[in-house]
C-alpha cells in the first residue's frame, strides 16, 4: 500500500453514498398483488440551500419518519390481538418515542405510507402503531415510495427513516430476475447525491394475513404466521448525519444491521509492548502510541499485541464472528499472521495480563495478537485491515419463495438480490473499513 493510499485512510472521514429508489414492490393488501470515546464529526457539511437552519456537527437537523401502513403491515400492527402486542409494536413504539423526545434531534416529521405518502403527527402514528390498523389499502411499489422520499424529503442536514417489510413483489413476475440490476441502477443514481443508508433488520410475531411475493402456491397465507416475519428500518441521508442518528437512536436496538455508502477513519491503535510480548523487539513510541517496532533478531518468533479502539464503528463490524472472519493482516516479505482477537474484557483475563496495571489498556476496545518469524527485507510494513463484507444474516434471511413462510422461517423475498444491487453500485469504491499500519525494522 502506497503512502498516498495510507494517507487516504487517515484523512477520509465518513463520506460516501447510497440510497435511492429501489425497483421493488412492497407486499400488497389482499386487493393487490466497551472503550469510551465520544466523538463527533469534525467538519460541517458544505453550505447548501435549505429551508432548515444548518445544525452543529453533533446535531441531526431534521428527522422524517415514514411508516408503511399497507395491508402487508397489518399483521405487525393487528387491531384485534386479545390485548397482546407484537414485538414490532413494542420495538417501534419505543424507538419512535425516542425520536420524538430526543432534544439532540432537530425538527421531527412523521408520515404514513400506503398508495401515497401522507403527513401525520406523532400522535396519529403512535395510535396506529399501538392499537393496530383497522382499514388498510394497497401500497405503492417500493421504488415509487423510495423515489418520493429521496426526491421530496431529503435534506443535507437530516435523515429519512423508512419502516417497511421491504418485500420485492413486482407486478410482472419476470422482473424478479432483474432485481440486482434494478437495484444497482437506482442506487447508482443515489450515490451521486452523496447519501448513505443503514439497514436494520428484525423479526416479529405476525398476526393476520401474509401476502407473499410469490403467489404460485398461495396468493395469501391467512392466520399467519407460525414463524416470525422480518421487517426493516432504513436510515438514509448524508453519511455523517446517518451516523449521528444511529448513535443517538439505533445503537443496541437491532441485532442485524448493514451499512452501505460509508467510509470510516483509521481507529486509534498502538502496539502494546508490556503485555504478552515474545521475542527480541522493542517499540519506537511517538505521541503515546507505538506504530513502529525495531526487531533485534528473530531467533525466537516475534509476538506482539495491538490495541484497537473500534467504538466508533457500527456493532456489525465489531462482533466476534465478523472480526475473526474479516480482520486480516498483510505483510510482504514476512509470514505475519493474526493468532488471536480479544475484546477488552477478554484480554484483561488473560494469563500475564490479569493483575497487571490495566490503565494503558483503557483507550482500546479490542486487542489483536500478531506473530511472525521471518523478515525478508530490512523493513516490513504490517497492514491490519478490516474488510467490508456482507454480513451473514443477509443470506440467512433471503428466499426465492416466501409462500412457504410457515415452513421455511423468517425470510424476505430476494433480500440478497437487493443487497447485491447496492453492493454493485459501490464496487469501484474501497471495500476496507479501516487499515492500521505498523512498521517493523531490523536493528
Amino acid at each position: 500500500m502506497s503512502k498516498r493510499k495510507r494517507q487516504f485512510f487517515k484523512n477520509f472521514l465518513f463520506t460516501a453514498t447510497v440510497v435511492g429508489a429501489i425497483n421493488l414492490s412492497a407486499c400488497s393488501s389482499g386487493s393487490k398483488d466497551e472503550a469510551t470515546s465520544d466523538s463527533t464529526t469534525t467538519e460541517e457539511t458544505a453550505t447548501t440551500k435549505t429551508k432548515t437552519k444548518a445544525p452543529s456537527a453533533a446535531t441531526v437537523g431534521q428527522v422524517n419518519v415514514f411508516l408503511e401502513i399497507s395491508g402487508s403491515m397489518k399483521g405487525f400492527m393487528p387491531a384485534s390481538s386479545g390485548g397482546q402486542i407484537t414485538q414490532f409494536q413494542e420495538t417501534l413504539d419505543a424507538l419512535l418515542a425516542t425520536v420524538q423526545q430526543n432534544n439532540q434531534l432537530g425538527k421531527k416529521q412523521f408520515y404514513e405510507v400506503s398508495e401515497k405518502i401522507a403527513p401525520a403527527n406523532y400522535s396519529q402514528v403512535s395510535k396506529h402503531l399501538r392499537y393496530g390498523l383497522e382499514a388498510t389499502a394497497s401500497s405503492s411499489t417500493i421504488p415509487v415510495m423510495l423515489d418520493s422520499i429521496i426526491s421530496n424529503y431529503s435534506q443535507p442536514n437530516g435523515v429519512n427513516v423508512f419502516i417497511s417489510d421491504f418485500i420485492y413483489a413486482p407486478a410482472n413476475g419476470r422482473a424478479v430476475n432483474f432485481v440486482t440490476t434494478d437495484i444497482y441502477q437506482v442506487i447508482a443514481k443515489a450515490q451521486q447525491q452523496g447519501q448513505a443508508v443503514s439497514i436494520f433488520g428484525a423479526t416479529s410475531d405476525f398476526k393476520g394475513t401474509f401476502y407473499p411475493a410469490v403467489k404460485i402456491n398461495h396468493k395469501t397465507i391467512p392466520n399467519c404466521c407460525a414463524t416470525e416475519v422480518p421487517y426493516y428500518v432504513w436510515v438514509m441521508g448524508k453519511p455523517e448525519q446517518v451516523q449521528l442518528f444511529n448513535r443517538q437512536v439505533m445503537t443496541g436496538k437491532f441485532a442485524d444491521e448493514i451499512h452501505l455508502g460509508f467510509a470510516f477513519p483509521e481507529p486509534v491503535y498502538s502496539v502494546l509492548d508490556k503485555y504478552l510480548p515474545v521475542g527480541n523487539w522493542y517499540c519506537n513510541s511517538s505521541n503515546n502510541a507505538c506504530h513502529e517496532i525495531t526487531v533485534s533478531d528473530l531467533n525466537t518468533p516475534l509476538e506482539m499485541v495491538v490495541g484497537l479502539n473500534l467504538t466508533q464503528l457500527p456493532a456489525s463490524y465489531t462482533n466476534e464472528p465478523y472480526l475473526k472472519k474479516n480482520l486480516k493482516i498483510q505483510a510482504d516479505n514476512s509470514d505475519a499472521q493474526i493468532t488471536a482477537i480479544y475484546t477488552a474484557a477478554q484480554f484483561k483475563t488473560q494469563k500475564g495480563v490479569a493483575g497487571q496495571n490495566t490503565n494503558p489498556l483503557k483507550p482500546y476496545s479490542h486487542f489483536v495478537k500478531v506473530k511472525f518469524s521471518k523478515m525478508a527485507a530490512p523493513e516490513v510494513e504490517l497492514l491490519l485491515s478490516l474488510q467490508n463484507q456482507r454480513p451473514a444474516w443477509v443470506q440467512n434471511r433471503t428466499t426465492t419463495d416466501d409462500s412457504q413462510m410457515n415452513n421455511d422461517g423468517a425470510k424476505t423475498f430476494q433480500l440478497a438480490g437487493i443487497v447485491a444491487g447496492v453492493e454493485r453500485a459501490y464496487s469501484t469504491e474501497n471495500n476496507t473499513v479501516f487499515t492500521a499500519t505498523i512498521q517493523a525494522k531490523k536493528e
